[in-house]
Protein backbone atom coordinates (compact mmCIF):
# COMPACT_ATOMS: atom_id res chain seq x y z
CA UNK A 1 0.00 0.00 0.00
CA UNK A 2 1.51 3.48 -0.94
CA UNK A 3 0.85 6.74 0.97
CA UNK A 4 0.70 9.71 -1.04
CA UNK A 5 2.77 12.51 0.56
CA UNK A 6 3.35 16.29 -0.80
CA UNK A 7 7.18 17.84 -1.83
CA UNK A 8 7.38 17.94 2.16
CA UNK A 9 7.20 14.64 3.11
CA UNK A 10 3.92 15.13 4.73
CA UNK A 11 0.97 12.86 4.83
CA UNK A 12 -2.19 13.38 4.18
CA UNK A 13 -3.67 12.75 7.88
CA UNK A 14 -0.56 15.37 8.94
CA UNK A 15 -1.77 18.15 6.73
CA UNK A 16 -4.76 17.77 7.32
CA UNK A 17 -4.02 17.77 11.04
CA UNK A 18 -2.30 20.97 9.95
CA UNK A 19 -4.70 22.64 8.65
CA UNK A 20 -7.43 21.86 11.85
CA UNK A 21 -4.31 23.54 13.92
CA UNK A 22 -4.22 26.71 11.40
CA UNK A 23 -8.47 27.36 11.38
CA UNK A 24 -8.55 26.48 14.87
CA UNK A 25 -5.80 29.09 15.64
CA UNK A 26 -7.49 31.58 13.23
CA UNK A 27 -10.85 31.25 15.38
CA UNK A 28 -8.81 32.08 18.61
CA UNK A 29 -7.47 35.14 17.06
CA UNK A 30 -11.24 36.19 15.53
CA UNK A 31 -12.55 35.67 18.87
CA UNK A 32 -9.94 37.38 20.92
CA UNK A 33 -10.39 40.53 18.61
CA UNK A 34 -14.05 40.36 19.04
CA UNK A 35 -13.05 40.46 22.71
CA UNK A 36 -11.30 43.73 22.23
CA UNK A 37 -13.63 45.00 19.85
CA UNK A 38 -16.36 44.43 22.44
CA UNK A 39 -14.06 46.53 24.80
CA UNK A 40 -13.12 49.35 22.70
CA UNK A 41 -17.09 49.66 22.73
CA UNK A 42 -17.86 49.29 26.23
CA UNK A 43 -15.30 51.85 27.38
CA UNK A 44 -16.11 54.65 24.66
CA UNK A 45 -13.28 56.14 25.75
CA UNK A 46 -9.80 55.53 27.68
CA UNK A 47 -6.31 57.69 29.12
CA UNK A 48 -3.57 56.23 26.82
CA UNK A 49 -0.26 56.92 29.02
CA UNK A 50 2.12 57.22 26.47
CA UNK A 51 0.25 59.94 24.58
CA UNK A 52 -0.91 61.48 28.10
CA UNK A 53 -4.20 62.18 25.96
CA UNK A 54 -7.78 61.16 26.39
CA UNK A 55 -8.32 58.96 23.41
CA UNK A 56 -11.82 58.17 22.09
CA UNK A 57 -12.98 54.72 20.34
CA UNK A 58 -12.04 55.90 16.83
CA UNK A 59 -8.74 56.28 18.09
CA UNK A 60 -8.51 52.96 19.60
CA UNK A 61 -7.44 49.75 17.43
CA UNK A 62 -7.95 45.77 18.54
CA UNK A 63 -5.24 43.89 17.63
CA UNK A 64 -4.84 40.07 18.97
CA UNK A 65 -2.43 41.31 21.73
CA UNK A 66 -5.03 43.79 22.82
CA UNK A 67 -6.39 47.07 22.43
CA UNK A 68 -4.10 50.12 21.39
CA UNK A 69 -3.58 53.33 20.85
CA UNK A 70 -4.04 54.12 16.78
CA UNK A 71 -1.80 57.51 17.69
CA UNK A 72 1.55 56.03 19.35
CA UNK A 73 0.85 52.09 18.84
CA UNK A 74 1.27 51.49 22.31
CA UNK A 75 -1.24 49.55 24.71
CA UNK A 76 -0.41 51.07 27.68
CA UNK A 77 -3.98 52.57 28.34
CA UNK A 78 -6.13 53.26 31.71
CA UNK A 79 -9.58 52.20 31.56
CA UNK A 80 -11.79 54.33 32.30
CA UNK A 81 -14.14 54.50 35.49
CA UNK A 82 -16.90 55.31 37.53
CA UNK A 83 -16.04 58.36 40.06
CA UNK A 84 -17.50 61.35 41.44
CA UNK A 85 -15.36 64.25 39.50
CA UNK A 86 -14.91 67.21 41.75
CA UNK A 87 -15.63 69.17 38.56
CA UNK A 88 -19.19 67.84 38.23
CA UNK A 89 -19.47 68.15 41.98
CA UNK A 90 -23.19 66.35 42.48
CA UNK A 91 -22.76 63.35 39.76
CA UNK A 92 -20.80 60.24 39.09
CA UNK A 93 -19.29 60.27 35.52
CA UNK A 94 -17.64 58.05 33.69
CA UNK A 95 -13.77 59.43 34.37
CA UNK A 96 -11.40 58.60 31.25
CA UNK A 97 -8.70 57.99 34.56
CA UNK A 98 -10.60 55.93 36.77
CA UNK A 99 -9.89 59.06 38.93
CA UNK A 100 -6.54 59.05 39.47
CA UNK A 101 -6.02 62.64 39.63
CA UNK A 102 -8.43 63.18 42.35
CA UNK A 103 -7.01 63.92 45.48
CA UNK A 104 -8.01 65.43 49.00
CA UNK A 105 -6.94 69.15 50.14
CA UNK A 106 -7.55 71.01 53.02
CA UNK A 107 -11.56 71.65 52.25
CA UNK A 108 -12.42 69.91 49.13
CA UNK A 109 -11.07 67.19 46.61
CA UNK A 110 -9.67 68.13 43.58
CA UNK A 111 -9.12 66.58 40.21
CA UNK A 112 -4.80 67.45 39.57
CA UNK A 113 -5.35 66.16 35.93
CA UNK A 114 -7.79 69.23 34.74
CA UNK A 115 -8.76 67.20 32.05
CA UNK A 116 -12.90 69.10 32.86
CA UNK A 117 -13.78 65.89 30.77
CA UNK A 118 -17.44 66.57 29.25
CA UNK A 119 -17.66 69.91 31.30
CA UNK A 120 -19.66 71.20 28.79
Amino acid sequence: MKIETDCFGMDPKEIEAARRALTENEQVAKSSLEKYLSQIKEWEYCYCANCKTIRFSSDLEATEEGVRCSKCKGYNLEAPGWVRCPHHKDSIVKCPRSGKGIVKSKYQYECHDHCYFRTT
